[in-house]
This record gives C-alpha cells, structure tokens and sequence, in this order.
C-alpha cells in the first residue's frame, strides 16, 4: 500500500486541485487548504503564516507545500518552521494554466481569476478595504481588462465574472483552460516525489545490507580464527573477546554449562562470578535469547545439536538503540560459537554461513541492477524481458509471465521460459479464474503447493508444462491490481516466503517504471513543439517532412509543396517595441498557421521564418493558400501590449519535381523563391522556377 500523501495548497485551488487528483485515481493523496497568502508582495514582518503551513498533519502523512508565492525565497523558503517539502511557485496560477499563459496574459494587461476566487470576491474586496469607487479605481489602473482561466469546475463562474466585471467596471474575457495542464502538473511533482521517496529507500536498503554483509564477513574472519584454538577455555576467552569486539561492551559473563548444570562463569576480567541469577535465567529461558530489564543488554544461550554448551550474559552494549539489530547478529552467530566448542565441526559451519553472505550480497547486487534496468530503459518491451531475466537470477525458476490487466481480463504482455513452446505474449485469462481472482482478492502474493495445483483446471493456467510450483504477486496501483506476475517451476516447493518478498518489491518497482515510462512519453511529445508558437520546432519538422518526402516520391508525384514565410521588417518590430512584442506578434503568425489544412505540416523553422510542407496539392493549390494568408495577414492588425501593429509577410513557394533527391532540396528553393519575393518588394507570393 503506498504512503499517504498530504497536498497542501491556497484555499483558491483547492477545489480544482481535489478534482485534478481524483481524476488522476491518486486515492492516497489528501488535499488540504490554507489561508490565501498575500499573493502580490513577499511577506512582511507582521504579516502571520497561516499556522496550517507549520503544523503536521494529525496521521503522520507525508506532507508537500505547493504555491506559498509570498514566502522569501532561497534559504528562507526551506525554513525548518515549514511542514514538509515545498514547492514554491511563482504564482499559483501557474498551476492552472502554465507559466506561458500567466506571463502573456498578465503583460497583455488582464487581471487574472478562477472560479475559485470569484466565489467570494465581493468578500475579497472588501478585505482590501474597498468601496464600488475605490475597486474601480483600483482596476482602472492596474488592468486593462478580467480574465478569468475557466477550469470547468463551477457553473456559476461567468456569471460571477459579469457582475465583478459590472462592479469594477471593467471588460472582461473568458479563457477556458480545464484541468489537464494542472493534473499533468500535479501528476509529474506527485510521481517524482514517489520516485525520490523510492530512491531513498532502495538506498537504505542498500546500506543496510552492506552493514549486515560487513557485520557477518567480521564475524566470519573471527571465527575462523576461533575455530582454530583447540582448548575449550581459551575458546571461552575468545568468544568472549568476540562479542567484546562486535557489541563495544566491556562487562560479560559466560555461564559454561555441562548436563544442564552451569560448572563455571568466566568474565572479561579474568575472575569467576555467581552463578545464582545466571542458573535462574537458564532455567526460565525458553528461545535462544533474553532480555535484560534495562534496555543495554541480553542473553544469549550457546548450544551444539540439542546440547546446551554455554549461557552469555552481555551488559553495557555501546548503543542500546541498536539492541535488536546486535540480538541478531548475536543469535547469527551464537550457534557458530557452539560449533567452534565442538571443534570438530566448526568448519562445515563457517561453510554453510560463508554460503548464506555470499547469497545475500549476490542479492544484493542483483537488485541494484535490476533497479538500474527499470530506470534506464525506455523500450517497455525490452525492459519487461530484462525484468524477468533478472528475475531468473533473484528466483530460480523455469517460466515467468507478466499479465496486465484489461477490464475483466488478464493478457500476456511478456514471458520467459526455460522450454521451447510458441509465444505466450497475447494469450489472456479471464480474472475471474482461479488462482488469478484469488490473488487479486487478496492483493498479496499467493503461492501454491502441489496439491493445490493439482486442483485447480489445467486450462486456467497459462503455462503449457507441468508444474509442482507457483507463485503469484499482483501489480498493485494505490488500491488497484493493475496486473499479475506469475512464476512457476517443475521442481516441488520451489518457492518460499523471501522469494515472495523479492518479487513483491520487484512489482512494486515494476508499476513505477510503468508510470515513469507514461510521464517520459509525454515529456518526449513536449520537446516536439516550439515553446513560445506550440508549432513543430525544426528537429521535428525535419523527420516529418523527409517521410511525407518518401511517401510523394513512392506514390510517383501526386503534388508535394514547400512554402517558405519571412515576417517582412521583423527586426523593425523588435527595435521599436520590444522582444516581447515581437513574441506577440510570432504568436499572432503562428494562430494564422494553424488554420491550415489538417494534413499540412506547419513549423516555426528559425526566428520569424516559418515553413510548410502540404502533400497532395497542386501548383494553384498552393499559390492560392499562399496568397489567401498573405492577404489575411495584411488586413488584420495585431493586437499588442503596445496597441495595433500591422505586419506583410514574403512567401516562397516550390513544388516537389523528379530531380530533387532530398527534402532540403525542395526547401533550399522554396527559400530562394522566399528571397526574390523580398527582392522584388516585399509582401508579396513568388513560386520558384517563375520569371
């Protein structure tokens, strides 16, 4: 199950943000409001942080921040008083519509508002100390006009928007922006958080494992070196000497025991000591081990076979915290001890125990190249085979199926096998059968012995072989079993309860790469597109055009046109009213482009130049797309920060001929069909070949 996740955001998002992520199914992400900070200047010294940001939440959840725009920023803003991680934006609506739109419309002159705000906005004004005269005033001179970015969410918002509008007079205007921006928002800080979150435990445990291997390689080489002493009291010293080393303690005793009685107690310091309180403890004990009362020590029974050989009382360790984790290596060890007092088979268990390290750090590094694999590779294919290949090595098995989930069905989307057989990948089961529905019932892993097998219908299970041995783990999504990973063997009882635990972090990791692998595949669709005109960029443009290039030349020449567009005095725009202006106006080219045909290939090609590629035209075709966006450019100015702004456009226009062998040649003339247009005046539509 994972972590809950507490989302704390200004009171004027929450209800956008509750619906974002339900829409997303992120059940174990809580939403929670706090007072709206003044989002139009940083914090003064008497302004009060809503206590909601310094207080955790009652269930312990995880808590992360979003907005608190007003806050210093650097240091300041990771201040230990704040609860949980923060991320600081900008502007809280930022989250609603994106940076690009905030900016543009905010130095367009609009004052920007949500449904959220509206709610309550004669209320909000009020605050402000406002009366109907000083609000006008107000927005007379900070906005040129309302917009509201219309998430969808309240159907009573535009109206609200007409009266504020009608109260402050001012015009207004109507964005409809929904919530896709803000749940792909939420849903990129909530799965990298789950991501870092993840990260750091892989390297706990990581870290806890190195420990335990360096603990149990340690003791290993001390042993060895004790099973070489041959006389029983100095083995007694050096198992004393041992723990000594290992627990950081200065004041133990051994009880040595012969039928049951304790004969003699050995301390560090060379001296016997009663033995009452070690004979009642002996006498009470029923497990290997017991706990003193005070919190910094135990005792640990030795014993060979079913003989007791000795009784340890350890007092005094260095770090009482960590008392479990030294009872545990103790009771590694403990029997090791009895082992090297019956001399003669000390070594066949220093083997056994030097097998058992040398199988936990090959798990150990197993896992960490399985997590690599999982991470690094973006073929979900290839990725699912490594994953069950590495699964091999984890698990010994002879087959392993992944199934993901499709409504009422489960289908093979990846396996692997040690017999030769046809592909299993497309096969599908109903959830309803048997063992699968028991494993989605349950959400745990379920593992089957022979009998069990047996009893179940040979048509239920996907694998074609006889088995004595099956494992199921579910594919958990919050509380969604979004598939299954079975693993089988022909070998009886081949599966133990670790082996379940292996595989169950192993699908836990397996449903993450599946979400990062959707996030990335959207990030890739974004680096397609020129951010400042949403128009393909040229690396784009280029794969996109050499296909349609092929595909013209394939079908022998069924009309293929490049039309090259230079904005005409583009420089003088930017000279004269500003880069950002400029924008504006490349923005204003880029909406004219966009109403071109739907098979049309449209791209920002560098600074003002824009290209387009349509198949399937002719020469007329062309010259009449052209000269209709030549004359619609023209006629209409472009509304600007800094008010009207008429522009002309150049146009070059070349047509795909049998003796161009490449798409850059087809665009090499549309470009200097672009530039006898500019030589012979400007604003103007040139074809190449053409007097």
């Amino acid at each position: 199950m994972k972590p809950k996740l507490c989302l704390r955001v200004c009171a004027y998002y929450r209800e956008d943000v509750e619906i974002a992520i339900g829409e997303l199914g992120y059940p174990w992400v809580r939403v929670e409001a706090y007072a709206p900070l003044p989002c139009s200047r940083a914090l003064r010294p008497e302004d009060r942080v809503e206590q909601l940001l310094l207080s955790p939440p009652p269930d312990g959840s995880e808590v992360l921040i979003l907005g608190a725009c007003s806050l210093p920023r650097g240091d300041a803003a990771a201040s230990p008083e704040l609860q949980g991680r923060l991320v600081q934006l900008e502007h809280c609506l930022t989250m609603v519509s994106g940076r690009e739109i905030w900016e543009s419309e905010t130095r367009a002159g609009a004052y920007l508002l949500t449904p959220s705000w509206l709610k309550g906005w004669r209320g909000q004004l009020q605050r402000w100390g406002f009366d109907q005269a000083g609000a006008q005033q107000f927005f007379r001179e900070c906005a040129r006009e309302l917009l509201l970015l219309d998430t969808g969410t309240s159907p009573h918002a535009r109206a609200e928007l007409e009266q504020m509008a009608a109260y402050v007079d001012r015009p207004y205007r109507v964005r409809s922006v929904g919530l896709d921006y803000l749940k792909l928002f939420l849903a990129k800080i909530v799965l990298e958080l789950r991501l870092s979150d993840t990260e750091r435990q892989q390297r706990q445990m990581l870290q806890e494992a190195n420990r335990k291997i360096a603990e149990y390689a340690m003791a290993f080489d001390l042993l060895v070196r004790l099973s070489q002493i041959q006389s029983e009291e100095a083995t007694i010293s050096a198992i004393l000497d041992l723990f000594a080393m290992l627990f950081g303690c200065t004041d133990m005793r051994y009880a040595q025991i012969a039928g049951g009685k304790i004969t003699r107690v050995f301390s560090q310091q060379g001296d016997d000591s009663p033995t009452d309180l070690l004979e009642q403890t002996l006498a009470t004990m029923h497990d290997d081990y017991a706990l003193m009362d005070v919190s910094s020590g135990f005792y640990l029974r030795i014993h060979y076979q079913q003989e007791i050989l000795g009784l340890i009382a350890i007092h005094s360790i260095a770090i009482p915290a960590h008392r479990t984790q030294y009872l545990n290596l103790g009771l590694a060890i403990s029997n090791l001890c009895g082992l090297a007092l019956a001399n003669a088979q000390t070594y066949a268990a220093l083997q056994e125990a030097e097998q058992l390290l040398r199988r936990e750090r090959d798990i150990t590094t197993e896992m960490r190249k399985l997590l690599v694999s999982l991470t690094a590779e973006l073929n979900i294919e290839h990725m699912l085979q490594q994953v069950l290949i590495h699964l091999h090595t984890l698990i010994p098995n002879d087959e392993a199926i992944l199934l993901l989930r499709e409504s009422n069905t489960l289908q093979v989307i990846a396996a692997r096998s040690s017999h030769e057989y046809d592909s299993l990948v497309g096969q599908h089961r109903d959830v309803r059968q048997q063992p699968y529905a028991l494993v989605i019932q349950r959400q745990i892993p379920l593992i089957l012995t022979p009998d069990e097998i047996t009893n179940i219908s040979p048509l239920s299970l996907i694998e074609p072989h006889n088995l004595l041995s099956w494992m199921g783990v579910p594919l958990l999504k919050g509380q969604e079993v979004i598939g299954i990973l079975t693993i089988s063997s022909a070998q009886p009882n081949a599966f133990r309860p670790d082996h379940a635990k292996i595989a169950q972090v192993l699908a836990q990791e397996m449903t993450l790469a599946f979400e990062q692998m959707l996030l990335l595949q959207h990030m890739h669709t974004l680096a397609d597109t020129d951010p400042l005109t949403g128009l393909y960029n040229r690396r784009r443009f280029n794969a996109l055009a050499e296909a349609e290039f092929r595909r013209d030349q394939r079908n022998e020449g069924n009309g293929l046109s490049a039309i090259f567009i230079d904005i005409d005095h583009f420089k003088r725009v930017n000279d004269e009213f500003s880069h950002a202006v400029g924008d504006e106006v490349l923005k204003f080219m880029a909406g004219c482009l966009k109403h071109v045909r739907a098979s049309d290939i449209v791209a920002r090609y560098g600074g003002e130049e824009f290209v387009i590629i349509s198949p399937k035209i002719s020469l007329q075709q062309a010259r009449l797309i052209a000269e209709r966006l030549r004359q619609t450019i023209e006629s209409t100015p472009v509304e600007t920060t800094s008010g009207p702004i008429t522009i002309t456009i150049s146009m070059g226009i070349a047509m795909s001929e049998p003796d161009l062998s490449t798409v850059d040649d087809l665009i090499w003339r549309a470009d200097q069909a672009l530039y006898a247009a500019k030589h012979a005046g400007r604003n103007r539509v040139h074809v190449w070949g053409e007097a």
